[in-house]
């Protein structure tokens, strides 16, 4: 009786390819587990693994704790994957464990290199790739308002010279492609496209990878308007502040309750010609000095050109 409840919790349980975060899969394995095997605890599961700490897996799973190299050839034994599933498994960790951006562009690559197990797993991880790729490239965002802005648009190189800074025709034409896959726009029978409500549902992990990215991209894209635009047409400004952290608490809130106000504004607008990016950035460019009092006021500087 007892091989046939494992058999049936092996049935049920995803398989790794399909997770962007190992601590979900863990905790999924670890209730699968438990509703189909007698008196299955997490200090069966750590003891399983090899670990002598009981409470190990289950500070893992609740992000208290990280896997260590040591860690995860454990687990991959405990948990009986194949050569493949170990490699997957490995990367997931690292990449879910890494600190910078580049470390976790580093193993999302390695993420999505390696061979799969199934042709399920590979579909879902050409989903996942073009999730990403829509959130980390600056003008696909881009051609998908231009889209909703000049719904008669149907030629590639049409739509690549509204594109500011132009694109190819090329990448036009597989961004296009993309937001078509990816049902966020859709083909109409006269050959022109018409954008659709569909938003997007990769895992958090990835998005905030991607979303990085697109800060780092549209980043670039203010140098490049600083350069090649004239004042009437781009507004740029900063602000030099010392603050508390508290006061940087209030600035936040600021900035969203204006973001919002903004979107209002450009939701309203129907006299809307052309796709303007607006970036926020709030970020110290000094340490903290613990000998000043918190309530302390600097004078701001303005910088405006």
């Amino acid at each position: 009786m007892k091989n046939n409840e494992d058999n049936t919790m092996e049935k049920e349980m995803p398989s790794i390819f399909h997770y962007q975060d190992y601590r979900k899969f863990l905790g999924d394995y670890y209730e699968l587990k438990k509703t189909s095997t007698d008196f299955f605890s997490y200090q069966n599961f750590s003891h399983m693994a090899g670990f002598s700490s009981k409470s190990f897996i289950f500070n893992v799973i609740n992000g208290r704790k990280n896997l260590s190299r040591a860690s995860v050839v454990k687990m991959c034994e405990a948990l009986k994957f194949t050569k493949t599933e170990a490699a997957y498994f490995e990367n997931l960790v690292y990449f879910n464990q890494a600190k910078t951006f580049t470390e976790r562009n580093h193993y999302f690559e390695k993420l999505n290199t390696g061979p799969l197990a199934t042709t399920q797993a590979s579909n879902a991880r050409k989903i996942q790739k073009d999730q990403y790729e829509f959130y980390s490239n600056w003008y696909h965002v881009v051609v998908r308002s231009l889209i909703d802005l000049f719904p008669e648009m149907k030629d590639f190189r049409e739509i690549a010279k509204k594109v500011f800074p132009p694109i190819k025709p090329k990448q036009a034409q597989k961004s296009i492609e993309l937001l078509l896959r990816l049902g966020l726009i859709t083909k109409q029978k006269n050959g022109t496209y018409m954008t659709s409500d569909k938003s997007l549902t990769t895992g958090a992990e990835v998005q905030s990878l991607a979303v990085q990215r697109f800060h780092l991209e549209t980043m670039k894209l203010a140098e490049t308007a600083i350069k090649s635009l004239s004042k009437d047409k781009r507004n740029i400004s900063g602000l030099t502040l010392g603050i508390s952290k508290e006061g940087y608490s209030k600035i936040c809130d600021i900035i969203y309750e204006c973001q919002a106000k903004i979107m209002d504004v450009a939701n309203n607008d129907e006299k809307s010609d052309r796709v303007y990016q607006l970036n926020f950035h709030l970020f110290p460019v000094s340490k903290p000095n613990p000998a000043l009092p918190t309530t302390l006021s600097l004078r701001g500087h303005v910088a405006a050109g």
